[in-house]
């Protein structure tokens, strides 16, 4: 069965209240007309305001949304992760700190059945911190500085999100692809999503028509626009 995820750079506030090109791909990978989503708020902390936004938002497109959240009481039990994730036709994983966010799964259990979700055909999606994390690496500074942080390795490589958006992350990121020889590097500007299949990039789906992304290679040239 193949495997589909899609990688989001970043949103701005009012994309997080709409439906935006990337969002209508993502509902559409499903193959479903009206597909259960999931979303997993863990970065945000299980953000009362951003969990309300997502589920209007995907529910103006006809979709049944459930939501996963470890800091809002009653908090869930092993067989509740499982169930939710089992019943989901698409995963959508919010933004954040990924550190603090990986953390969390790992000590309830969520990253493998997330593993196993996407084998058994299920799209997995997120923003920044929920696109990096299906990869060997992500560029993040949830530790207070840019770093690459070990992601579940859905995807093979390295991904940067806000790759022009955010002062210091070309730099850095490129800088520690050339470093470390991590190949293949992905870097996406908000308003931007890669879609992958079967671990192989398939295609780029553009919100933000001026913004892009990039293949990051570890000796010049360094960018080469997608």
């Amino acid at each position: 069965m193949d495997t589909n995820i899609i990688v989001i750079g970043g949103e701005s506030d009012a994309e997080m209240t709409r439906m935006t090109l990337i969002d209508k791909h993502i509902v559409a990978s499903s193959g479903k007309a009206r597909p259960n989503v999931l979303y997993i708020s863990t970065a945000n902390g299980d953000d009362r305001t951003k969990i309300s936004n997502f589920i209007t938002k995907y529910q103006s497109a006809g979709c049944t949304v459930t939501t996963l959240t470890f800091f809002i009481a009653p908090f869930p039990g092993t067989d509740r992760v499982s169930s939710l994730i089992e019943q989901a036709d698409i995963i959508y994983v919010a933004g954040g700190n990924t550190r603090a966010m990986l953390a969390t799964w790992r000590e309830f259990g969520v990253t493998g059945l997330l593993k196993a979700a996407g084998k058994n055909g299920k799209v997995l999606c997120g923003v920044s911190a929920g696109a990096i994390c299906w990869f060997d690496y992500g560029h993040s500074d949830s530790g207070g500085a840019f770093a690459l942080v070990a992601g579940l390795g859905l995807l093979s490589g390295a991904l940067c999100p806000h790759f022009r958006s955010e002062a210091g992350r070309e730099a850095s990121f490129v800088e520690l692809v050339r470093l470390q020889g991590i190949q293949p590097a992905y870097a996406v500007d908000d308003g931007v999503a890669l879609h992958f299949k079967n671990d192989q990039y398939h295609r780029l789906i553009r919100s933000e028509a001026q913004n892009y992304a990039y293949e990051v290679s570890a000796s010049p040239p360094y960018l080469k626009q997608m």
